[in-house]
């Protein structure tokens, strides 16, 4: 049970870091600012996507990290990423049931660390670099390019494509201003731009059609940069099916240190096994 949970972990926190970015470019200036350090608020989704991932493409460095539940279970990890084409790299480590998953994206490559209880799954080697070459790795491998070319926050990408806003104001996240934004995502959508072929067309077109919103929150500092993204998963995952989801399921993402140095490298060639996922 405890490796299931352990891969599976591994699994979800790739598409986190590495889903689906806000390509940068077609930016839009800076919206005004205010004598308090606020910015105007956006009422178009695509202007507010095109200013927060122009601004994320200049720095292109952020450190993160990550809160997810599942009922009453939490899974918590934190990380970095260097998000500039080729030379893309990122990192980041969940706790799962006690104990640590690692994973890591350099240049074309996807690696995750598994703890000895579950290393049967790479041959035996402590890093597992993920089969891109058929079933469900064509999904990975697919969100890998998309990592390669744009900015970390996933949910830009899923709010561009299939977002509107339906609420915004200026308030105080952790001591600084930012603007507040809830934004209701078409589900078909984020679903078809999220896992592309990783997921059977009519398994997305059931789960769209019982739940028609993914509800989403997000928060800009005066920069436009993104410093916080909740999003609740609840009645999708249980609309497919996920164990526990009825209980509800949901995500928080904070961003720091945008612009800091970050040093990722792949693991040593000769520690990396290689698995192959299910089709």
């Amino acid at each position: 049970m405890r490796k299931t949970a352990l891969v599976a972990a591994g699994m979800a926190l790739l598409i986190t870091v590495g889903g689906c970015g806000a390509k940068t470019g077609n930016a839009l200036g800076p919206t005004p600012a205010g004598q308090d350090g606020s910015t105007s608020l956006f009422g178009d989704v695509q202007q507010l996507v095109r200013a927060a991932s122009a601004k994320a493409g200049q720095v292109k460095t952020a450190k993160f990290t990550y809160t997810q539940t599942l009922g009453s279970q939490q899974t918590t990890g934190e990380g970095e990423g260097r998000f500039d084409g080729p030379n893309t790299a990122m990192r980041m480590t969940l706790n799962v049931e006690g104990e640590k998953v690692e994973a890591r994206i350099v240049g074309k490559q996807m690696y995750f660390q598994l703890p000895a209880s579950a290393r049967a799954a790479s041959s035996g080697k402590p890093w597992t670099k993920i089969s891109l070459d058929a079933g469900a790795g064509k999904g990975f491998g697919q969100m890998m390019d998309q990592a390669e070319q744009n900015d970390p926050a996933h949910f830009l990408d899923q709010i561009q494509q299939a977002g509107t806003i339906t609420k915004s104001e200026q308030t105080v996240l952790d001591g600084q201003r930012v603007s507040h934004y809830w934004v209701d995502l078409d589900v078909a959508k984020a679903l078809d731009k999220v896992v592309g072929d990783a997921m059977p067309k009519d398994q997305i077109q059931k789960i769209a059609g019982q739940v028609k919103t993914i509800p989403l929150q997000m928060w800009l500092n005066a920069d436009q940069l993104p410093v916080q993204v909740t999003e609740d998963l609840g009645a999708v995952m249980k609309a497919s099916g996920t164990p526990g989801a009825d209980q509800g399921m949901g995500f928080t993402m904070k961003y720091t240190d945008w612009g800091a140095p970050v040093d990722v490298q792949a693991p040593p060639a000769d520690q990396v096994g290689e698995m192959k996922l299910p089709g």
